[in-house]
């Protein structure tokens, strides 16, 4: 045996390095990313729901977003409006998922909560499918983050 092969065994046995802050720890954490990419998802539907709208197909996803629907009829005539709410809470999403990602707290906080928000906007108009993707989007969400906030105990990272 040469020298190498020996100093490489104890730090093989003592298994992964720790990880050093919380994004490093999101990344480890089973089930986490799949969790916090549903910002994506809502971003990336509401931005189809959007441009079917503008196009006058009569069709939308689910999992997208109330309020650009609702900024659309409330600002028919104002379609410059509605586009702007529509940049405001796609790219808000789109950003909520990035740092959900990196594991940022605030970010599941405040995008469970404007989330929360829209789908009892789906509850006042009674479209009933619509809340169920939002229930379903939420518990897999609050799943990520639930998994990531034991991790973060575990490990005692802050």
């Amino acid at each position: 045996m040469t020298d190498s092969t020996l100093t490489a065994a104890p730090a093989a046995a003592a298994g992964p390095a720790m990880p050093a802050n919380v994004a490093e720890l999101a990344q480890r954490v089973p089930g986490f990313i799949q969790g916090a990419r549903w910002f994506w998802w809502i971003a990336g539907l509401s931005a189809v729901n959007v441009a079917c709208d503008l196009s006058h197909a009569e069709i939308n996803f689910v999992l997208g977003l109330a309020f650009t629907q609702l900024a659309h009829a409330m600002f028919q005539s104002s379609i410059g409006i509605a586009l702007a709410i529509d940049v405001l809470f796609i790219g808000g999403f789109a950003l909520l998922g990035l740092k959900a990602q990196q594991g940022a707290t605030w970010a599941f906080v405040l995008g469970v909560g404007v989330y929360l928000c829209d789908a009892l906007l789906y509850v006042k108009f009674a479209d009933w499918m619509p809340v169920a993707f939002h229930a379903l989007a939420l518990f897999y969400i609050g799943r990520a983050f639930m998994s990531l906030q034991a991790a973060r105990k575990a490990t005692g990272i802050r």
